[in-house]
């Protein structure tokens, strides 16, 4: 039994010897990188806990808003409609101007449950590029971009939100009750030079776009 124990605690010694000379041998950089993954990691943290609504990508914040955060809706048989906004604050944390395609925003949303809505989706018109749909934003800036909506009665059983996105298009969630839900935002572009049909300028080049994807954090949406 004492030569067994003696065998083990030698069996320790060494073993901690060797690994104490392969950890003296690592590259620096390695171990540098390792630092700064944490690092990014305890920002990100502390980041997300000052604000749950925010997300930073490329030093770009990006913020889902919604003023109100409680709407009542609307009751069946009058033709009574309830408006809502809700929408995305950018910040330009970077030292460029970046240009944002405003209408690329698309939302999505949870039911009380936690489960998607599925949107539907529908084209009746296009419409021309404004000024106000593409708006540069300086560094040190923040813009706030607020996309309009209704609750409407579908039918005797069916309450609908309906708005506008992507120059002209129709967009309808169905099935909402009162209750808990939740709204986030989806945004992509791959060109960072495009020909849009301006309303005043025609058709030309713009640069300065924003290239990325972006998925904002769902912030609560209350129905009454």
């Amino acid at each position: 039994y004492l030569m067994g124990k003696l065998l083990a605690t030698i069996l320790a010694m060494l073993l901690g010897f060797i690994g104490t000379m392969v950890l003296s041998h690592i590259p620096i950089t390695v171990m540098a990188n390792k630092d700064q993954q944490i690092e990014r990691s305890i920002n990100m943290t502390a980041f997300e806990s000052n604000n749950k609504n925010a997300v930073e990508v490329d030093d770009i914040r990006f913020e889902t808003i919604v003023p109100e955060g409680s709407y009542r809706l609307p009751k069946y048989g009058d033709g009574e409609e309830t408006p809502i906004q809700f929408g995305v604050r950018i910040t330009n944390q970077t030292s460029t101007p970046y240009r944002f395609e405003l209408p690329l925003f698309v939302p999505e949303i949870l039911n009380p449950h936690g489960n998607p809505l599925h949107m539907n989706f529908a084209r009746n018109a296009t419409w021309a590029v404004n000024e106000l749909d593409i708006p540069l934003i300086m560094p040190g800036e923040s813009f706030k971009y607020l996309m309009d909506a209704k609750f409407i009665w579908y039918s005797k059983n069916c309450i609908e939100l309906t708005g506008y996105i992507l120059y002209g298009g129709v967009f309808n969630f169905y099935n909402f009750k009162p209750g808990k839900y939740q709204i986030h935002f989806k945004y992509k572009n791959t060109l960072a030079k495009k020909n849009p049909f301006m309303e005043v300028r025609g058709d030309t080049e713009i640069d300065s776009f924003w290239t990325g994807i972006v998925v904002t954090p769902f912030t609560r949406l209350l129905l009454r």
